[in-house]
Protein backbone atom coordinates (compact mmCIF):
# COMPACT_ATOMS: atom_id res chain seq x y z
CA UNK A 1 0.00 0.00 0.00
CA UNK A 2 1.50 3.35 -1.01
CA UNK A 3 2.01 6.16 1.48
CA UNK A 4 -0.96 8.29 0.39
CA UNK A 5 -3.44 5.36 0.42
CA UNK A 6 -2.12 4.07 3.74
CA UNK A 7 -2.47 7.52 5.28
CA UNK A 8 -6.13 7.80 4.21
CA UNK A 9 -6.88 4.29 5.53
CA UNK A 10 -5.48 5.23 8.95
CA UNK A 11 -7.43 8.49 9.00
CA UNK A 12 -4.34 10.67 8.87
CA UNK A 13 -3.63 13.39 6.36
CA UNK A 14 -0.61 12.78 4.13
CA UNK A 15 0.80 15.77 2.34
CA UNK A 16 1.53 15.06 -1.31
CA UNK A 17 4.83 16.40 -2.59
CA UNK A 18 4.91 18.01 -6.01
CA UNK A 19 7.40 17.68 -8.84
CA UNK A 20 9.92 20.13 -10.31
CA UNK A 21 10.94 20.35 -13.96
CA UNK A 22 14.11 22.31 -14.69
CA UNK A 23 13.63 23.46 -18.29
CA UNK A 24 15.80 25.23 -20.83
CA UNK A 25 13.76 27.69 -22.92
CA UNK A 26 16.47 28.35 -25.50
CA UNK A 27 18.26 31.63 -26.23
CA UNK A 28 15.31 33.85 -27.22
CA UNK A 29 13.38 32.71 -30.28
CA UNK A 30 10.21 31.17 -28.75
CA UNK A 31 10.06 28.56 -31.52
CA UNK A 32 13.31 27.01 -30.30
CA UNK A 33 11.48 25.54 -27.29
CA UNK A 34 11.63 21.73 -27.43
CA UNK A 35 8.53 19.56 -27.82
CA UNK A 36 9.15 17.96 -24.43
CA UNK A 37 9.42 21.35 -22.75
CA UNK A 38 6.15 22.43 -24.35
CA UNK A 39 4.37 19.27 -23.18
CA UNK A 40 5.51 19.82 -19.58
CA UNK A 41 4.64 23.52 -19.61
CA UNK A 42 1.12 22.57 -20.75
CA UNK A 43 0.55 20.55 -17.55
CA UNK A 44 2.48 22.75 -15.10
CA UNK A 45 0.68 24.44 -12.21
CA UNK A 46 3.38 27.09 -11.73
CA UNK A 47 5.98 28.54 -14.11
CA UNK A 48 8.91 30.45 -12.62
CA UNK A 49 10.61 32.12 -15.56
CA UNK A 50 13.78 34.14 -15.99
CA UNK A 51 14.57 37.49 -17.53
CA UNK A 52 15.64 36.12 -20.91
CA UNK A 53 12.50 34.03 -21.40
CA UNK A 54 10.12 35.98 -23.65
CA UNK A 55 6.70 36.91 -22.28
CA UNK A 56 4.96 35.81 -25.49
CA UNK A 57 6.35 32.32 -24.89
CA UNK A 58 4.96 31.95 -21.37
CA UNK A 59 1.69 33.58 -22.41
CA UNK A 60 0.76 30.40 -24.28
CA UNK A 61 0.47 28.41 -21.04
CA UNK A 62 -2.29 28.54 -18.42
CA UNK A 63 -0.15 27.97 -15.31
CA UNK A 64 0.44 30.61 -12.63
CA UNK A 65 3.39 32.67 -13.85
CA UNK A 66 6.04 34.12 -11.56
CA UNK A 67 8.74 36.36 -13.00
CA UNK A 68 12.10 35.69 -11.30
CA UNK A 69 14.36 37.75 -13.57
CA UNK A 70 17.95 38.49 -12.62
CA UNK A 71 20.35 40.84 -14.32
CA UNK A 72 23.56 42.37 -13.10
CA UNK A 73 22.81 44.78 -10.22
CA UNK A 74 19.06 44.41 -10.84
CA UNK A 75 17.61 41.26 -9.29
CA UNK A 76 13.86 40.83 -9.11
CA UNK A 77 14.54 37.63 -7.13
CA UNK A 78 17.81 36.66 -5.48
CA UNK A 79 18.86 33.06 -6.11
CA UNK A 80 18.08 31.94 -2.55
CA UNK A 81 14.60 33.43 -2.88
CA UNK A 82 14.07 31.56 -6.17
CA UNK A 83 15.10 28.31 -4.50
CA UNK A 84 12.63 28.87 -1.68
CA UNK A 85 9.85 29.75 -4.14
CA UNK A 86 10.43 26.49 -6.01
CA UNK A 87 10.35 24.53 -2.74
CA UNK A 88 7.22 26.29 -1.50
CA UNK A 89 5.15 25.34 -4.54
CA UNK A 90 6.57 21.81 -4.74
CA UNK A 91 5.69 21.21 -1.07
CA UNK A 92 2.16 22.34 -1.87
CA UNK A 93 1.91 19.38 -4.26
CA UNK A 94 2.19 21.42 -7.46
CA UNK A 95 3.91 20.67 -10.73
CA UNK A 96 6.58 23.38 -10.91
CA UNK A 97 8.26 24.39 -14.16
CA UNK A 98 11.48 26.30 -13.57
CA UNK A 99 11.97 27.90 -16.99
CA UNK A 100 15.43 29.28 -17.73
CA UNK A 101 16.92 31.00 -20.76
CA UNK A 102 19.29 28.86 -22.83
CA UNK A 103 20.24 25.60 -21.15
CA UNK A 104 19.98 25.11 -17.36
CA UNK A 105 23.43 23.53 -17.08
CA UNK A 106 25.42 26.06 -19.11
CA UNK A 107 25.86 29.15 -16.91
CA UNK A 108 22.24 28.76 -15.83
CA UNK A 109 22.71 27.81 -12.16
CA UNK A 110 20.84 24.59 -12.80
CA UNK A 111 23.33 22.65 -10.69
CA UNK A 112 22.63 24.88 -7.68
CA UNK A 113 18.89 24.44 -8.00
CA UNK A 114 18.91 20.65 -8.27
CA UNK A 115 21.21 20.54 -5.23
CA UNK A 116 18.44 22.29 -3.29
CA UNK A 117 15.91 19.74 -4.59
CA UNK A 118 18.16 16.87 -3.52
CA UNK A 119 18.66 18.28 -0.03
CA UNK A 120 14.90 18.69 0.45
CA UNK A 121 13.74 15.38 -1.05
CA UNK A 122 11.93 16.94 -4.02
CA UNK A 123 11.65 14.84 -7.17
CA UNK A 124 12.76 16.58 -10.34
CA UNK A 125 13.56 16.17 -14.02
CA UNK A 126 15.88 18.17 -16.26
CA UNK A 127 14.87 19.15 -19.80
CA UNK A 128 17.78 20.65 -21.75
CA UNK A 129 17.50 23.68 -23.99
CA UNK A 130 19.46 25.21 -26.85
CA UNK A 131 22.26 27.22 -25.28
CA UNK A 132 22.99 30.76 -26.44
CA UNK A 133 26.26 29.79 -28.16
CA UNK A 134 24.48 27.26 -30.39
CA UNK A 135 21.67 29.70 -31.18
CA UNK A 136 24.07 32.55 -31.98
CA UNK A 137 26.16 30.27 -34.18
CA UNK A 138 23.16 29.11 -36.23
CA UNK A 139 21.51 32.55 -36.54
CA UNK A 140 24.74 34.29 -37.62
CA UNK A 141 26.15 31.46 -39.77
CA UNK A 142 29.33 31.48 -37.69
CA UNK A 143 30.36 27.82 -37.26
CA UNK A 144 31.74 26.96 -33.84
CA UNK A 145 33.83 24.20 -35.41
CA UNK A 146 35.16 24.03 -38.96
CA UNK A 147 37.27 21.35 -40.58
CA UNK A 148 40.95 22.40 -40.85
CA UNK A 149 40.19 25.63 -38.95
CA UNK A 150 38.55 24.88 -35.60
CA UNK A 151 38.46 21.40 -34.10
CA UNK A 152 37.82 22.57 -30.51
CA UNK A 153 35.57 25.09 -28.80
CA UNK A 154 35.28 26.26 -25.20
CA UNK A 155 32.46 28.03 -23.35
CA UNK A 156 33.58 30.54 -20.71
CA UNK A 157 32.00 33.27 -18.60
CA UNK A 158 33.00 36.91 -18.90
CA UNK A 159 32.95 37.64 -15.19
CA UNK A 160 34.26 38.14 -12.62
CA UNK A 161 37.18 39.84 -14.37
CA UNK A 162 39.51 38.77 -11.57
CA UNK A 163 39.02 35.11 -12.56
CA UNK A 164 38.83 35.20 -16.36
CA UNK A 165 39.88 31.94 -17.96
CA UNK A 166 41.52 31.80 -21.41
CA UNK A 167 41.58 28.17 -22.51
CA UNK A 168 43.91 26.66 -25.10
CA UNK A 169 41.37 26.05 -27.84
CA UNK A 170 40.58 27.08 -31.43
CA UNK A 171 37.33 28.91 -30.67
CA UNK A 172 36.24 30.61 -27.46
CA UNK A 173 32.71 31.70 -26.62
CA UNK A 174 32.35 34.05 -23.65
CA UNK A 175 28.92 34.42 -22.06
CA UNK A 176 27.71 37.49 -20.13
CA UNK A 177 30.20 40.03 -21.50
CA UNK A 178 28.06 43.17 -21.89
CA UNK A 179 30.18 45.08 -19.37
CA UNK A 180 33.48 43.20 -19.64
CA UNK A 181 34.35 42.89 -23.35
CA UNK A 182 37.49 45.03 -23.05
CA UNK A 183 38.77 43.12 -20.00
CA UNK A 184 38.11 39.74 -21.63
CA UNK A 185 39.95 40.72 -24.83
CA UNK A 186 42.88 42.09 -22.84
CA UNK A 187 43.15 38.75 -21.06
CA UNK A 188 42.99 36.88 -24.38
CA UNK A 189 45.71 39.12 -25.87
CA UNK A 190 47.96 38.50 -22.87
CA UNK A 191 47.68 34.77 -23.61
CA UNK A 192 49.30 35.38 -26.99
CA UNK A 193 46.32 35.61 -29.34
CA UNK A 194 47.12 37.80 -32.37
CA UNK A 195 45.59 41.25 -32.87
CA UNK A 196 44.31 40.01 -36.26
CA UNK A 197 42.21 37.23 -34.71
CA UNK A 198 38.57 37.64 -35.85
CA UNK A 199 36.12 38.63 -33.10
CA UNK A 200 32.31 38.81 -33.07
CA UNK A 201 29.90 40.17 -30.49
CA UNK A 202 26.35 38.80 -30.85
CA UNK A 203 23.67 40.73 -28.99
CA UNK A 204 20.15 39.33 -28.46
CA UNK A 205 21.02 36.08 -30.22
CA UNK A 206 18.07 34.48 -32.14
CA UNK A 207 15.74 37.38 -31.29
CA UNK A 208 14.14 39.82 -33.73
CA UNK A 209 16.67 42.48 -32.65
CA UNK A 210 19.77 40.31 -32.99
CA UNK A 211 22.78 42.49 -33.76
CA UNK A 212 26.28 41.34 -34.75
CA UNK A 213 29.47 43.38 -34.39
CA UNK A 214 32.46 42.08 -36.34
CA UNK A 215 36.11 43.08 -36.14
CA UNK A 216 39.54 41.94 -35.06
CA UNK A 217 40.82 41.47 -31.54
CA UNK A 218 43.03 44.54 -31.95
CA UNK A 219 40.18 46.70 -33.30
CA UNK A 220 37.87 45.79 -30.44
CA UNK A 221 40.61 46.59 -27.91
CA UNK A 222 41.36 49.98 -29.47
CA UNK A 223 37.80 51.13 -30.19
CA UNK A 224 35.05 51.67 -27.66
CA UNK A 225 32.05 49.79 -29.06
CA UNK A 226 28.84 49.84 -26.99
CA UNK A 227 27.69 46.33 -26.07
CA UNK A 228 24.28 45.64 -24.56
CA UNK A 229 23.03 42.64 -22.59
CA UNK A 230 22.48 39.85 -23.41
CA UNK A 231 25.69 39.47 -25.37
CA UNK A 232 28.11 36.74 -26.42
CA UNK A 233 31.74 37.22 -27.45
CA UNK A 234 33.12 34.79 -30.05
CA UNK A 235 36.84 34.60 -30.79
CA UNK A 236 38.50 32.47 -33.49
CA UNK A 237 39.45 32.16 -37.15
CA UNK A 238 36.10 30.55 -38.01
CA UNK A 239 34.43 33.95 -37.56
CA UNK A 240 35.89 34.97 -40.92
CA UNK A 241 33.08 32.88 -42.47
CA UNK A 242 30.44 35.34 -41.23
CA UNK A 243 28.40 37.04 -43.96
CA UNK A 244 26.18 40.03 -43.27
CA UNK A 245 23.38 38.84 -45.59
CA UNK A 246 22.81 35.49 -43.90
CA UNK A 247 19.60 33.48 -43.81
CA UNK A 248 18.28 35.14 -40.66
CA UNK A 249 19.12 38.73 -41.54
CA UNK A 250 17.14 38.37 -44.78
CA UNK A 251 13.88 37.67 -42.94
CA UNK A 252 11.38 40.50 -42.46
CA UNK A 253 10.60 41.32 -38.83
CA UNK A 254 6.84 41.88 -38.45
CA UNK A 255 5.30 43.22 -35.25
CA UNK A 256 1.88 41.65 -34.65
CA UNK A 257 -0.12 44.05 -32.50
CA UNK A 258 -3.01 42.18 -30.94
CA UNK A 259 -3.24 39.21 -33.26
CA UNK A 260 -1.82 37.12 -36.06
CA UNK A 261 -2.64 36.66 -39.73
CA UNK A 262 -1.98 33.85 -42.19
CA UNK A 263 -0.02 36.13 -44.49
CA UNK A 264 2.76 36.44 -41.87
CA UNK A 265 3.20 32.71 -41.24
CA UNK A 266 5.46 32.14 -44.22
CA UNK A 267 9.20 31.49 -44.01
CA UNK A 268 10.09 35.06 -44.99
CA UNK A 269 8.87 36.49 -41.66
CA UNK A 270 10.06 36.62 -38.07
CA UNK A 271 6.95 37.28 -35.98
CA UNK A 272 7.22 39.61 -32.98
CA UNK A 273 4.22 39.92 -30.68
CA UNK A 274 3.10 43.13 -29.03
CA UNK A 275 2.38 41.70 -25.57
CA UNK A 276 -1.04 41.66 -24.00
CA UNK A 277 -2.20 39.84 -20.91
CA UNK A 278 -5.46 38.85 -19.29
CA UNK A 279 -6.86 41.52 -17.02
CA UNK A 280 -6.53 40.94 -13.31
CA UNK A 281 -9.08 43.62 -12.52
CA UNK A 282 -12.03 41.82 -14.17
CA UNK A 283 -14.78 40.96 -11.69
CA UNK A 284 -14.73 37.12 -11.48
CA UNK A 285 -18.33 37.05 -10.27
CA UNK A 286 -19.53 38.88 -13.38
CA UNK A 287 -17.54 36.53 -15.62
CA UNK A 288 -18.85 33.44 -13.79
CA UNK A 289 -22.44 34.66 -14.01
CA UNK A 290 -22.14 35.26 -17.77
CA UNK A 291 -20.62 31.84 -18.35
CA UNK A 292 -23.19 29.98 -16.25
CA UNK A 293 -25.99 31.68 -18.19
CA UNK A 294 -24.27 31.62 -21.55
CA UNK A 295 -27.34 30.28 -23.35
CA UNK A 296 -29.46 33.32 -22.45
CA UNK A 297 -27.75 35.51 -25.07
CA UNK A 298 -29.04 35.16 -28.59
CA UNK A 299 -25.90 36.70 -30.12
CA UNK A 300 -22.18 36.53 -29.30
CA UNK A 301 -20.20 39.36 -30.88
CA UNK A 302 -16.38 39.15 -30.96
CA UNK A 303 -14.59 42.36 -31.86
CA UNK A 304 -11.01 41.00 -31.94
CA UNK A 305 -8.92 37.83 -31.83
CA UNK A 306 -7.92 38.14 -28.18
CA UNK A 307 -11.60 38.27 -27.22
CA UNK A 308 -12.02 34.91 -28.94
CA UNK A 309 -9.02 33.39 -27.17
CA UNK A 310 -9.98 34.51 -23.67
CA UNK A 311 -13.68 33.77 -24.11
CA UNK A 312 -13.09 30.10 -24.89
CA UNK A 313 -10.49 29.80 -22.16
CA UNK A 314 -13.05 31.13 -19.68
CA UNK A 315 -15.86 29.03 -21.16
CA UNK A 316 -13.93 25.80 -20.65
CA UNK A 317 -12.91 26.81 -17.13
CA UNK A 318 -16.60 27.16 -16.29
CA UNK A 319 -17.25 23.53 -17.36
CA UNK A 320 -18.99 24.57 -20.59
CA UNK A 321 -18.06 24.04 -24.24
CA UNK A 322 -19.23 24.95 -27.76
CA UNK A 323 -22.32 22.74 -27.42
CA UNK A 324 -23.79 25.42 -25.15
CA UNK A 325 -23.60 27.86 -28.08
CA UNK A 326 -25.71 25.76 -30.47
CA UNK A 327 -28.62 28.24 -30.41
CA UNK A 328 -26.45 31.36 -30.37
CA UNK A 329 -25.61 33.45 -33.43
CA UNK A 330 -21.88 34.09 -33.71
CA UNK A 331 -20.66 37.41 -35.13
CA UNK A 332 -17.10 38.50 -35.95
CA UNK A 333 -15.78 42.05 -36.13
CA UNK A 334 -13.56 41.25 -39.13
CA UNK A 335 -12.12 38.40 -41.20
CA UNK A 336 -9.21 37.78 -38.80
CA UNK A 337 -11.70 37.24 -35.96
CA UNK A 338 -13.69 34.82 -38.12
CA UNK A 339 -10.52 32.80 -38.74
CA UNK A 340 -9.78 32.75 -35.00
CA UNK A 341 -13.28 31.35 -34.37
CA UNK A 342 -12.68 28.56 -36.87
CA UNK A 343 -9.85 27.30 -34.66
CA UNK A 344 -12.53 26.49 -32.06
CA UNK A 345 -14.76 24.77 -34.61
CA UNK A 346 -17.15 27.69 -35.13
CA UNK A 347 -18.10 29.41 -38.35
CA UNK A 348 -19.24 33.00 -37.86
CA UNK A 349 -22.85 33.68 -38.92
CA UNK A 350 -21.90 37.29 -39.69
CA UNK A 351 -18.55 38.89 -40.49
CA UNK A 352 -18.39 42.68 -40.54
CA UNK A 353 -16.86 44.09 -43.72
CA UNK A 354 -18.33 47.58 -43.39
CA UNK A 355 -17.23 50.11 -40.82
CA UNK A 356 -19.46 53.18 -40.71
CA UNK A 357 -22.56 53.63 -38.54
CA UNK A 358 -25.05 53.60 -41.41
CA UNK A 359 -23.57 50.53 -43.13
CA UNK A 360 -23.35 48.52 -39.91
CA UNK A 361 -26.93 49.47 -39.03
CA UNK A 362 -28.18 48.38 -42.48
CA UNK A 363 -26.25 45.10 -42.24
CA UNK A 364 -27.63 44.30 -38.79
CA UNK A 365 -31.14 45.06 -40.00
CA UNK A 366 -30.69 42.83 -43.04
CA UNK A 367 -29.39 39.98 -40.89
CA UNK A 368 -32.16 40.35 -38.33
CA UNK A 369 -29.81 41.28 -35.49
CA UNK A 370 -32.11 43.81 -33.85
CA UNK A 371 -33.68 43.88 -30.41
CA UNK A 372 -31.38 41.01 -29.47
CA UNK A 373 -29.52 40.24 -26.25
CA UNK A 374 -25.87 40.45 -27.27
CA UNK A 375 -22.89 39.37 -25.18
CA UNK A 376 -19.72 41.11 -26.32
CA UNK A 377 -16.46 39.58 -24.99
CA UNK A 378 -13.82 42.27 -25.20
CA UNK A 379 -10.86 44.00 -23.61
CA UNK A 380 -11.03 46.53 -20.81
CA UNK A 381 -10.73 49.19 -23.54
CA UNK A 382 -14.34 49.58 -24.75
CA UNK A 383 -14.82 49.84 -28.51
CA UNK A 384 -17.41 52.62 -28.31
CA UNK A 385 -17.80 52.79 -32.08
CA UNK A 386 -18.95 49.18 -32.39
CA UNK A 387 -20.91 49.21 -29.14
CA UNK A 388 -22.90 52.28 -30.25
CA UNK A 389 -23.61 50.76 -33.66
CA UNK A 390 -25.04 47.60 -32.06
CA UNK A 391 -27.18 49.56 -29.61
CA UNK A 392 -28.42 51.87 -32.37
CA UNK A 393 -30.06 48.79 -33.94
CA UNK A 394 -32.09 48.33 -30.76
CA UNK A 395 -29.93 45.60 -29.28
CA UNK A 396 -29.20 45.20 -25.58
CA UNK A 397 -25.44 44.77 -25.34
CA UNK A 398 -23.64 43.33 -22.32
CA UNK A 399 -19.94 44.11 -22.42
CA UNK A 400 -17.77 41.38 -20.91
CA UNK A 401 -14.17 42.57 -20.36
CA UNK A 402 -11.96 39.47 -20.26
CA UNK A 403 -8.47 40.85 -20.83
CA UNK A 404 -6.46 44.03 -20.76
CA UNK A 405 -3.82 45.38 -23.10
CA UNK A 406 -1.34 46.05 -20.29
CA UNK A 407 2.33 45.33 -20.81
CA UNK A 408 3.90 42.91 -18.32
CA UNK A 409 6.01 44.76 -15.76
CA UNK A 410 9.18 42.96 -16.82
CA UNK A 411 8.67 43.50 -20.55
CA UNK A 412 11.37 45.57 -22.22
CA UNK A 413 10.32 48.23 -24.76
CA UNK A 414 10.29 47.03 -28.34
CA UNK A 415 13.16 48.24 -30.52
CA UNK A 416 11.30 49.56 -33.54
CA UNK A 417 14.58 50.10 -35.41
CA UNK A 418 14.60 46.34 -36.06
CA UNK A 419 10.96 46.14 -37.19
CA UNK A 420 10.11 46.09 -40.92
CA UNK A 421 6.31 45.80 -40.75
CA UNK A 422 3.52 46.27 -38.21
CA UNK A 423 0.12 44.58 -38.30
CA UNK A 424 -2.70 46.07 -36.22
CA UNK A 425 -5.58 43.66 -35.63
CA UNK A 426 -8.07 46.09 -34.09
CA UNK A 427 -8.82 49.71 -33.24
CA UNK A 428 -8.05 49.13 -29.56
CA UNK A 429 -4.62 47.74 -30.40
CA UNK A 430 -3.80 50.90 -32.32
CA UNK A 431 -4.91 53.03 -29.38
CA UNK A 432 -2.95 50.99 -26.87
CA UNK A 433 0.15 50.97 -29.06
CA UNK A 434 -0.08 54.75 -29.38
CA UNK A 435 0.04 55.18 -25.58
CA UNK A 436 3.51 53.59 -25.54
CA UNK A 437 5.02 54.42 -28.94
CA UNK A 438 4.04 57.91 -30.03
CA UNK A 439 6.08 57.92 -33.26
CA UNK A 440 6.71 55.21 -35.86
CA UNK A 441 9.82 55.15 -38.07
CA UNK A 442 8.79 56.18 -41.59
CA UNK A 443 10.38 53.12 -43.19
CA UNK A 444 8.02 50.70 -41.36
CA UNK A 445 5.23 49.30 -43.53
CA UNK A 446 1.91 49.26 -41.64
CA UNK A 447 -0.92 46.83 -42.41
CA UNK A 448 -4.30 46.59 -40.68
CA UNK A 449 -7.06 43.99 -40.33
CA UNK A 450 -9.80 46.22 -41.74
CA UNK A 451 -10.75 49.72 -42.88
CA UNK A 452 -11.82 50.86 -39.43
CA UNK A 453 -8.45 49.90 -37.93
CA UNK A 454 -6.70 51.60 -40.85
CA UNK A 455 -8.65 54.81 -40.18
CA UNK A 456 -7.69 54.68 -36.49
CA UNK A 457 -4.02 54.17 -37.40
CA UNK A 458 -4.06 57.19 -39.73
CA UNK A 459 -5.80 59.31 -37.10
CA UNK A 460 -3.36 58.27 -34.39
CA UNK A 461 -0.05 58.65 -36.21
CA UNK A 462 -0.67 61.38 -38.79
Amino acid sequence: MNENVQGRAMGTEVRKTGFVYLIGAGPGDPELLTLKAQRVLDIADVILYDDLVSSDLVAHFSAMKIYTGKRKNCHHFEQDAINQEILRHARDGKIVARLKGGDPFIFGRGGEEIEVMRQNGIDYEIIPGITAAHGASAYTEIPLTMRKISSSVAFCTGHPVSKLHVPNTDTIVYYMVASTVREVLDAVAKKGWSDTTPVAVVQNATRYNQNVLIGSLGEFRREEKPVYSPALLLIGENISYFIKENWYSKKKKVLLAGGDAAQFKTAEYVRVYFPCKQAEAVDPLVVARCMQNIEQWSVLFFSDEFAVKYFFKTLLESAHDVRHLSKTRICAGNTAVALALQQYGLKADLVLKVYDDVSIFDLLQAEGITRSDILMPMSTLVDDYLLNALEKAGNKVTALPLYSLDRPENEEPLDLDFIDEIYFSSVNCVRHFKTIYTVLPERILVKTADEKTQAEYLKSFF
